[in-house]
């Protein structure tokens, strides 16, 4: 391979980060990972590996670490605030019936398992940022916040929804922001409601909505907070404190599990809260500084879709690069044309998760608790039935290139 272009720094050390910094090695590139926390970053909430993803995963030779993490819930359960069941959704049968073949797993699970892949032959610098670019002909000049500064050849942001790169090469990020109307709080705490990880509870009022789902053996409980917020709220992203008094505020006076629940969060070290948005940029790309991940087309939190996108994204970028010898102005281009109609589909289909998930009225919620759960069951039969009347088609074919890689051994 040629020489070109070998030196690339990635800013973003979660998932999409150290997925491309892995298939960057493969390919004789040497990434450079830096994370603005001073540790890799543990707790947040459950996503999902699916789609090509899993095979990227299997490629990587992830994907037996990926089962023995992974979280499962068979069942969906509605509760009121005397924590009477008022209504259930099989999960499982769900998953069967729609051939939702998703393994989901913590992402701090996940962060760790890429990390742990990578940190030997990658360099990664925690506890310091970017805090300036500066692109010439030849390469990028990188200013940190801790001082100093280096050259790279390239510079990838897979730095999340509040990208700093995408703020210092393409500007503001409200001009590519799309909020869907809500913001939501996440945290882990002791399971003190023995609940058991085969059943996800919900509680809502019009409006609200908390989840509430039990990980690591029934030994901790991960509490997602959902609420309806016609005006974005404009806040600190770094501010924890200032995070759960807005939250702690939402919620207030609200019934079941929900005072407790606020109290457990005062304590939380790993609370992350955010708006549900999607990011929507007309190019990826800017000269030697590209985007990757939520950074570059975050589909919106509820679409259960942001890490499968981090992970084949960052599987396509690097073979990209590999297959342009380095070429960053081929790669690039070849990058946004073989992904961005992908991402594109993704980011269509997200919309209605959160309208569903939180609903705005009694009427809504009703609807959601009682009249929902009645119908599914008849619905999985009728299209389970109409299943095996249609002939079995062969398997989708995939929608990322080969890029020459082969799976390792068994």
């Amino acid at each position: 391979m040629s020489t070109k272009n070998t030196t690339i720094l990635i800013s973003g050390a979660s998932i999409a980060g150290p997925t491309l910094a892995y298939w960057l090695k493969c390919s004789g590139f040497t990434p450079t990972v830096i994370e603005r926390a001073p540790q890799l970053r543990a707790g947040g909430y459950p996503v999902d590996v699916r789609y090509e993803a899993k095979h990227v995963a299997r490629l990587m030779g992830i994907w037996p670490p990926l089962q023995q993490e992974k979280t499962s819930f068979s069942e969906i359960s509605f509760v009121n605030e005397r924590n009477e069941r008022i209504g259930s959704i099989n999960g499982q049968a769900m998953r069967q019936t729609f051939d939702l073949d998703v393994v989901e797993i913590m992402r701090g699970d996940l962060a760790k398992i890429l990390y742990e892949l990578t940190k030997d032959e990658v360099e990664y610098c925690f506890g310091d940022s970017i805090q300036a670019v500066s692109q010439d002909e030849e390469g990028v000049d990188v200013t940190f916040e801790r001082g100093g500064s280096r050259r790279f050849d390239l510079v990838v942001g897979a730095d999340g929804l509040h990208s700093i790169v995408r703020t210092l090469v393409f500007g503001d990020e409200a001009q590519f922001e799309h909020y869907f109307g809500y913001h939501f709080g996440v945290f882990t705490t002791d399971n003190y409601l023995g609940l058991d990880e085969a059943c996800a509870q919900l509680y809502g009022v019009p409006g609200k909505q908390v989840v509430l789902r039990s990980t690591r053996g029934n030994q901790v409980l991960v509490a997602f907070f959902l609420f309806k917020q016609p005006t974005r709220l404009r806040y600190d992203y770094h501010d924890l404190a200032q995070h759960k008094q807005l939250l702690a505020e939402v919620f207030a006076g609200e019934g079941w599990e929900v005072p407790r629940l606020l109290e457990k969060m005062h304590t939380a070290p790993d609370l992350y809260f955010d708006a549900v948005s999607q990011m929507r940029m007309p190019r990826w790309s800017d000269g030697r500084a590209v985007l990757l991940g939520d950074a570059g087309y975050c589909p919106a939190l509820l679409s259960g879709q942001g890490s499968t996108l981090a992970m084949m994204g960052a599987y396509v970028l690097a073979g990209e690069l590999k297959v342009a010898l380095g070429d960053h102005k081929l790669a690039f281009a070849q990058y946004e044309q073989v992904f961005r109609p992908i991402v594109s589909r993704v980011q269509k289909q997200a919309g209605a998760s959160a309208r569903f998930l939180v609903p705005a009225t009694p009427l809504g919620l009703w609807v959601q608790t009682h009249l929902i759960p009645r119908l599914v069951p008849p619905l999985l039969v009728a299209i389970e039935h109409g299943r095996r009347l249609l002939p079995r088609s062969s398997s989708k074919p995939s929608r990322v290139k080969d890029y020459g890689n082969v799976l390792p051994p068994s």
